[in-house]
């Protein structure tokens, strides 16, 4: 793989800091090779499968579909798999739809494929193009096909976000773009909003000022290293109504349960990993 063959310099820099890593290899390959990197990593994330006791499933079987709106930055597809098990198709958008659950991945993911036959390019290179190499209409796939589309397709990528600061989208930065605007329209109307298992990387402003600068409970689950960090941001957008809770993704399920009551519900969105 592309991956494996990286410069033994390149591949401790991204051990040390993944995004740091991705920032000088797009730096120093062509974009084409961004590509190749992109496909190999969905590829990678897309085949892990949620156990019988994923925390995903405790999640979902614990929150009316009706009443919350899942947003993730996550690539791999376990919130998906965990919802079918419980009889629940993911839909990409603010859409009421029966047996769905509502979940914008507003960093794009690696089942976000382009909606063209697998093969349709050939011999294409990318390379020096600003703001996205290309532009196509996205279908998502199901885990199935999206693993057949990693493994056979030569040139596309799916659409998600370079890990590195600025999250740049290569492939189709309307769709994943989107997913974003209607995640932001949310979060405005939202009643409480629950962050489990993101760190508060403020150089992310497109996340952190966005919610820094609502007036909107926010309840984040972490540990006590994630502390400072947090209390640091909710310091720098004078946050009065943001609540820190010690706890892990397990344990954060019976809190937000307690929160979500029936008489509290106004429109809830939960932001998960």
């Amino acid at each position: 793989t592309l991956a494996s063959n990286l410069p033994d310099n390149l591949k401790e820099k991204f051990r040390e800091n993944f995004e740091l890593g991705m920032a000088e290899y797009f730096h120093t390959h062509v974009h084409s090779d961004s590509m190749i990197f992109q496909r190999e990593l969905a590829h990678y994330l897309a085949e892990f499968n949620p156990g019988e006791r994923n925390v995903y499933i405790d999640l979902i079987s614990s929150l009316d579909p009706q009443e919350v709106i899942y947003s993730s930055l996550n690539y791999d597809l376990l919130f998906e798999l965990s919802a079918a098990k419980v009889g629940l198709q993911p839909e990409y958008s603010t859409a009421l739809k029966p047996d769905h659950v509502r979940i914008l991945k507003i960093h794009g993911s690696s089942n976000f494929w382009p909606d063209v036959k697998t093969g349709s390019f050939q011999d294409v290179q990318f390379d020096g193009s600003i703001g996205a190499d290309m532009i196509l209409p996205i279908k998502p796939l199901n885990q199935e096909n999206t693993i057949e589309r990693c493994t056979n397709e030569t040139v596309l990528s799916p659409s998600l976000a370079l890990f590195k600061v600025g999250k740049d989208v290569r492939m189709s930065p309307d769709f994943v773009e989107d997913q974003y605007n209607q995640w932001l329209e949310e979060v405005k109307k939202a009643g409480r909003i629950f962050i489990i298992g993101v760190r508060v990387h403020e150089v992310d402003t497109h996340i952190w000022n966005a919610l820094g600068g609502l007036d909107i409970w926010v309840g984040y689950f972490g540990f006590d290293s994630d502390r400072n960090e947090f209390n640091k941001w909710k310091q720098n957008n004078n946050k009065k109504n943001a609540f820190f809770f010690e706890n892990n993704f397990e344990d954060s399920i019976d809190i937000i349960r307690k929160y979500t009551s029936k008489k509290k519900r106004r429109g809830q969105l939960s932001l998960v990993t």
